[in-house]
């Protein structure tokens, strides 16, 4: 608050006053840096030049085979932040690819280490499988936590680009009915605009038995269809993908079509990569890495106002777990985006990882503090009063901590 009692409002993209509000800048202070701690970060894009290298930590380790052009900085971006909260860690840079064959090879990799990592930062994910954290990449990541590592994943920024729910068809013609007078979803694009969109329902996830369509209708006419067989065959996953180069401007509308009218799945969930005109459903948005077990999902604020983002994914998962667990900043300055804040969950976080860096190296002589629970507990609650689905247990805030040192 300041003196006249209103609101305080950060600068836009403000790095330096979000350290401050969250006891960062007090740690560097004591000279806590993250000293002997190492990070993952799983991500792609990690170009970065002499100018960008002097913004990260000392020693950095780049385990990836891609040579990445100068406007292709997501991950190093992530890198920065990290460093700026956490500079004096171990920072291994981690192609994870954009599959999820790409991820299990990454994290094998690091499990391959002859050390021991302790945090791992992932801002990728995927909109598509079970949602319950029994998808075969979580075990993948079961794997790492249970090795003693901490993963801290990015929740996602799709809560205004999906839809879940069941499915209703109460004319019998086989099409969905996302509301009782209609069946479609729409989309509006431009000629030129490139679109996602994924189908997937609870299903055996390798002999799928329930089989449905995914379709998209064009202005005017035209269509696109996704209708692999699912008759419970071994490698039919319940899955549907279309994608699109848009032909035309105008209103798009995607349709969900049951084949063979056989079962009912509990829930169904389409993701694009456009946001949706109607029908958003924004909780249950989190991707299957958010939803792993013992993950840490970070969702996001908008840094000036401490709102959350409207496309920050939201929770539960789909066997009733609360994510997000934590939020952290998005909309922030990095040298890798310096005409623009580095908005997502893909910011947030890095912001989180850092901040477990330095709490590692705070109770360092602690061989049995719980990171995680350190990080949940010392939390400023957001939004409605107690844990929720939007921000979790609230902001990350290492000024909560009460260590004498």
């Amino acid at each position: 608050m300041d003196e006249e009692g209103s609101e305080t409002v950060l600068d836009p993209h403000s790095v330096g006053k979000m350290m401050d509000l969250t006891g960062i800048s007090a740690l560097h202070a004591r000279k806590i840096s993250g000293r002997g701690v190492t990070i993952a970060l799983l991500d792609s894009e990690f170009y970065y030049d002499n100018e960008t290298a002097e913004r990260l930590t000392a020693d950095i380790v780049p385990i990836y085979a891609d040579s990445y052009g100068k406007y292709e900085v997501h991950g190093i971006a992530c890198a920065e932040l990290i460093s700026s909260i956490a500079p004096g860690v171990k920072l291994y840079l981690v192609d994870a690819g954009s599959t999820q064959e790409e991820v299990t090879a990454a994290i094998e990799g690091l499990l391959n280490l002859d050390e021991q990592i302790d945090i791992v930062s992932c801002s990728s994910d995927f909109p598509f499988g079970g949602f319950d954290g029994d998808d075969a990449v979580c075990e993948e990541v079961e794997k790492m936590t249970s090795n003693g590592t901490l993963w801290i994943n990015a929740a996602g920024n799709q809560a205004l680009c999906h839809w879940s729910g069941e499915f209703i068809d109460p004319d019998g013609n086989g099409f969905l009915n996302f509301s009782p007078e209609d069946e479609s979803i729409n989309l509006t694009m431009e000629r030129g605009d490139d679109v996602s969109i994924w189908l997937s329902w609870e299903d055996d996830r390798d002999a799928a038995a329930l089989d449905y369509d995914l379709r998209l209708d064009y202005p005017g006419r035209g269509r696109s269809i996704s209708d692999n067989p699912q008759r419970g065959y071994r490698g039919q996953e319940p899955v549907e993908m279309i994608r699109l180069t848009a032909p035309r401007d105008g209103t798009y509308h995607i349709k969900i079509r049951r084949y063979d009218g056989a079962g009912s799945p509990g829930r169904l969930h389409l993701f694009t990569t456009q946001d949706l005109d109607e029908h958003q459903v924004q909780n249950w948005s989190i991707g299957i890495l958010g939803c792993c077990r013992n993950v840490i999902t970070v969702g996001a604020i908008n840094i000036s106002t401490l709102q959350i983002q409207p496309y920050s994914s939201r929770g539960p998962t789909e066997d009733g777990r609360q994510k997000p667990d934590l939020v952290a900043p998005d909309n922030v300055t990095t040298y890798s985006y310096i005409s623009d804040g580095f908005a997502g969950t893909s910011a947030a976080a890095p912001f989180v990882a850092g901040c477990a860096a330095l709490v590692l190296e705070l109770f360092r002589d602690d061989p049995d503090v719980d990171v995680r629970r350190v990080l949940l507990e010392s939390s400023t609650d957001l939004g409605p009063e107690g844990p929720d689905e939007i921000y979790g247990r609230g902001l990350v805030n290492l000024s909560n901590l009460e260590v004498n040192l």
